[in-house]
Order: structure tokens, then sequence, then C-alpha cells
């Protein structure tokens, strides 16, 4: 293993590098609260950030800075250290470039090494070792449980951490209990790659990079400083299409630090011609003079289209039969149906009842009733969970409150259309047949979209002929019965009206088989390169056979969900009625036979029979319901 000396030791009070071409890099930006994380117990820690940042090949390391918990009295064997790879000797972190001793006497300790490293291409990693000799197991607040000082941060995916008895192997940061901040050490960088003035945008999320046709869209971006001065005015330039334009802009941008940021909100210039153009960016000017960074120009894609798909969101609902103020998710379910007809499409997944299919749910559900759109997050909780809507008031808390939060994300430009069609390829096997088409309104080289499938019942009932058990666990809780309060209501009302529990009841809108568990998507269901001008098909057959919850096959219908599989959030969906078997059979039968309905190739009910194609649902003497195609002549 090699090492070198320490040359110096200087303690800080607060992080300022003594070269004027130094530059500073770690998640910490300078400011912020610093607290303490660990193990909890008496150990030796080694913490690590892999600089992996193509824009630091060639810069050199001259050393770390680190942050101490002056209050953990225990802690000693400091050591900074360089390696290429995160490796282990005996149990012990093994650094194969460079490892110094230090002995901190202060907030900050800046460890220099004895001569710069340059970083190569795929990276280094830096970061710095410390032993806690005991720690006092009946004191919660002892700081010797806690000696690593981090800053609040999601930022951790290039962090590590090693301890001889907690995490005896090299580990994620993330994957800790740990997890909580990020590692506030930072690095001392310097060579002729630190400029003075540089500066660059951050690349744009293009995934939702959308505007019309003749149309000017205003572009949120994050300046990043990779110069030493601190950044008050930038001048730079948009290109699209056969248009450039430049403009200027204040921005506040602390220095020394690398990749501090400001916002700054840029202004494309509109396109006559429908499709997906380059959009360049390039800052020009830093405080007035020529930008030094060797990567001015940052592109993304905007698509620009001839008019927007309607965006139909997925409303999922959480329900069960014992909970008593699950009913009012039904009644704002059934409104939403009748306002927005096929615009809306609402699912219900049930828990603890006997039309529940899994655990495993899209969503993270925190309590019942309910409900998510689209699987976004609204929030969280004061136990940090997930936090979804009420399914009847929404989150303004009014009547019927979630047609607000479903308006407000219908709007929400969705990035392809679906069409969708299920059949049943063999309705004696219960064999069911999907097929989609996706239509993309922009062409994406590596596109994050992928489908999966809900198939839905409506009018479930407790089985004819059931003992008392199964029945009641069939029935609805109401907690709303009786509810003067409620009465008035144009919605719940009806329910104050009704009984508890509610029996006889037929249950809508039921997910009764999900192509996918959880939050995940059917993995090749779309490519990863599509273009606009190209609709993608997918079918996938569903084996329904043993499933249960078909009471009735002319009752179902199926949800296309397309979810983003970087945040898991639904960029659209549609639905469709499940059809008859392909297998048409001559009407044989009198249409005013007791037990045998008819439906047109829409799923609408008719009693006069003309000529033509029709399903035939003929109820079973067991209570079972079979259908069948056929053809009048």
């Amino acid at each position: 293993m090699k090492k070198t000396l320490l040359i110096a030791i200087a303690l800080l009070t607060s992080v300022l590098a003594k070269a004027d071409n130094e530059m500073l890099y770690g998640i910490y930006q300078g400011s912020g609260t610093l607290a303490g994380t660990g193990t909890q117990k008496a150990e030796t820690y080694d913490v690590a950030m892999h600089l992996t940042d193509p824009y630091l090949v060639g810069m050199e390391i001259r050393g770390i800075n680190v942050p101490v918990n002056t209050s953990a009295g225990n802690a000693a064997d400091y050591k900074a250290w360089i390696t290429k790879e995160l490796a282990l000797e005996s149990g012990a972190n093994a650094a194969d470039v460079a490892s110094v001793d230090f002995t901190p006497d202060g907030k900050w300790a800046e460890v220099t090494f004895e001569q710069p490293y340059v970083i190569p291409e795929g990276g280094i990693y830096v970061g710095y070792s410390l032993t806690v000799s005991s720690v006092d197991v009946s004191n919660n607040t002892d700081p010797n449980k806690a000696p690593l000082m981090c800053i609040k941060s999601d930022a951790i995916s290039d962090l590590y951490v090693h301890t001889s008895r907690t995490y005896r192997k090299w580990t994620p940061l993330g994957q800790t209990s740990m997890a909580s901040g990020a590692f506030a050490f930072v690095v001392r960088l310097s060579g002729s790659k630190v400029k003075g003035r540089a500066a660059r945008f951050d690349t744009p999320d293009d995934l939702n990079a959308y505007t019309l046709v003749g149309k000017t869209v205003s572009v949120p971006l994050t300046v990043l400083n990779h110069g030493v001065e601190a950044i008050t005015k930038i001048t730079y330039t948009i290109a699209v299409a056969d248009t450039i334009v430049e403009k200027t802009a204040n921005v506040k941008v602390a220095g020394k630090y690398y990749g501090s940021t400001a916002s700054v909100k840029a202004t494309v210039p509109a396109v006559k011609k429908a499709g997906t153009h380059d959009i360049r960016f390039t800052i020009t000017k830093v405080n007035g003079e020529a930008n030094e960074d060797d990567e001015p120009t940052t592109t993304c894609t905007m698509a620009y289209i001839a008019s927007f798909p309607k965006h139909k969101p997925l409303m999922e609902e959480y329900t069960g039969t014992w909970c008593g103020w699950c009913p009012r998710g039904m009644a704002a379910m059934e409104a939403l149906a009748k306002l927005y007809g096929d615009d809306f499409i609402g699912v219900a997944f049930h828990n603890g009842d006997p039309m529940q299919i899994t655990y495993n749910y899209p969503n993270n559900v925190s309590g019942y009733p309910h409900s998510f759109i689209d699987r976004v997050v609204n929030g969280y909780d004061e136990q940090g969970a997930e936090r979804g809507q009420d399914p009847f008031y929404g989150n303004s808390g009014a009547s019927l409150g979630i047609q607000q939060d479903w308006q407000a994300r219908s709007k929400v430009v969705a990035p392809a259309t679906i069409e969708l069609t299920a059949e049943w390829a063999s309705l004696e096997n219960r064999m069911l047949r999907i097929t989609s088409k996706t239509q993309f309104i922009r062409d994406f080289t590596n596109s994050p979209y992928r489908l999966t499938y809900l198939v839905v019942a409506d009018d479930l009932a407790c089985p004819p002929n059931s003992d008392k058990d199964t029945r009641k666990s069939w029935a609805q809780v109401n907690y709303l019965s009786g509810q003067s309060s409620y009465s008035g209501d144009k919605y719940l009302g009806p329910l104050t009206r009704m009984g508890s529990p509610i029996v006889d009841i037929k249950y809508k809108d039921v997910v009764i088989y999900a192509t996918s568990p959880g939050k995940q998507a059917i993995e090749n269901s779309l490519p990863s390169e599509v273009k606009s001008a190209e609709p993608v098909v997918h079918e996938i057959n569903v084996d329904l056979s043993t499933n249960k919850l078909v009471q009735d096959p002319s009752m179902l219908r199926v949800v296309a969900v397309l979810v983003n599989t970087q945040t898991s959030e639904v960029a659209q969906a549609e639905k469709a009625q499940v059809g008859a078997s392909t297998d048409i059979r001559s009407l044989a039968v009198d249409p005013r036979e007791v037990g045998v309905r008819y439906y047109d190739l829409s799923g609408r009910a008719v009693t006069t029979l003309g000529q033509g194609i029709y399903i035939q649902a003929t109820t079973n003497p067991d209570g079972s319901v079979t259908t069948t195609k056929v053809v009048r002549r």
C-alpha cells in the first residue's frame, strides 16, 4: 500500500480554501446545519466519496476538509486517504493511492496530501477514517454514538461507508441507517483545469419538454458554477431550428464550491414546424467576461406539436368492506364517472376482504380510505410516509374535493395516446387477450415509459348460497349511516340513509388482476427508442381461469397504464370494455328467454335484436354467467 506523509494540517472555523485557484467539491456547499450521525457503537468508521463527474477528470486533488464532531471526545485515529477501489485487508480499509494521519483540533480540519493526485477517467475515491473507542450505552444522546458530521441532503448516490462492527463490507450510504444526511467533508481541487469564471447549465429534464407549434415556452434552468469566482451575471444564447437569441440574467451563485447553483427561467423561441428539435443553451459570458468553462453548451430536446392529447388520469382508490368511512370513496368514484364519462378512469384496490388480490399495491397506503391520482405523491405525513389524497375530500377538504385534484392532473401534458382492446381469446378457458397501440407525441432515444394492465370488475357481489361469515365479509360497514351532519351533502347524503353494514351491495371498479406487482411495469412492453410517427403495438394474454372474482365475464374491463419507470408516475391511462370471444356462433335461442341477456359490442344492454353481432350472457344454475359472441341473421 502506498502511503505519503502529511505536510500540513490547518484547523478551520469555516471551510475556506487557501489557494486562489483551489475549488471545493462535495455535497456541503458552505451553508446549512451540520448534524452528527453514526451506528451508535464503538467502532472504526471509513467514509468515502466517489468522484465520478467527467468534468473533474484532469483536476488535481490537493486534500480534504473534514468537519469534526468536537463533542465526540472518544473519536481518534483520524486518517485521510485516496484510493482507486474500495477494498479491505483483514477487515480494515486498504487505500492504495495515499493515506495520512491527522489530529483535528476544532470544527474543521484541513488535510493536505504530500503530492496532488490527478483525477483519472472513471473517477477516484476520496475519504477519511476515525475510531470511536467507547460509547455510553445508557446515554441516548452520547455524541460518541454519532461522530460523523452530515448535511441534510438526498444527493447520496456516490457516498459509501464501512465500519468494523456494523457494516463490515463497503455499503452505499443509502442502504444504511445513516441515510438521513450526506457526509459533509469536501475535496480540495486545484490545477490548470480549475477556472476563475466558468459556468454551464445543468441538463434540463426533456421528458416533459412540450409546447404547441408557434408558441414560446418557458424552461427552468439551473446554473452550475464550475469556477472559483462567485457569479452575479451571465450572458447566454438559445438556439433552436434556425433561430438564435441572446439573453442576460442576474444570478447569485456562490464561489469556491464546485456545482453551487442558481435558477434561471429561459424563454425558448417559437417553432413553426411540428417535430422534435434540439435546444442548445450556451453560457457565453460570466460576470461580463468570456466563459472559461470547457463545456459551455447544454442540449436538450423540445417537442413542438400541433395539439396535445387528452390526458386521462388514473385514480386508484384503496378501500375495504371493514372500513366504515370507505363508502365515501365509492360515492366519489361514482360521481366522477357520471361527470366525466369515458375520460374518468377509476379503479379500486380492496384490503382485508374477499376482493383483495394483493398487499403489493402500486402506492404506499398509510390508511383507509385513501387514493392516489396517477400515483403522484402529494407529500409526506409526520412519520415520513407517502401521503396521497382522501378519495372524496381530496386535498382541499371540500365536498367532492377530489374533483379538483383530478382536474389539475388532467391538465398535465400526456406524452402519448393509447388505443386499447380486450377480448376473450378463449371464453371457456377464460383467456383474455389485451392489445394496446401507444403513439407518442415526440421522439425518445431513451424512453422510460412502459405499460402495465389492470383487469377491473363491476357488480361484484357475495356469491349466492354463501354461509353467514362469507356474507358478513362481503357486507360494507358504513359509518355514515344515520349521520345527520352529512345528510345534506349531494353525494354522501344517500349513504346516511342506508344501514350499516350495507348488505346485498354490488361493488364497482374492483381490480381483480394486475399484470405487474406494485409500482412495476412490463419490462419489454415498449421500446426505449420510440418515434412519434410510429405507433407501438403490444399484446398480452391474461389467464383468468382460476380467478374467482370473474363472476360475470360481460362486466369486465381492462385499464392500460403508461408508467414512467424512473418516477413510478402514471403518464397516461386508457380503458376498454372486455369484448366477446373471437369464436362467433349463430343465435339459436329466443331473446326473451329468462336468464339470457344481450349486449351490443359497446357493452350496452339491448332487448330487441335485429341483424348483427351481439354478446349473449347466460346465467347458469350455479349463478355463474357465460358470455358468447353470437350473430343474428
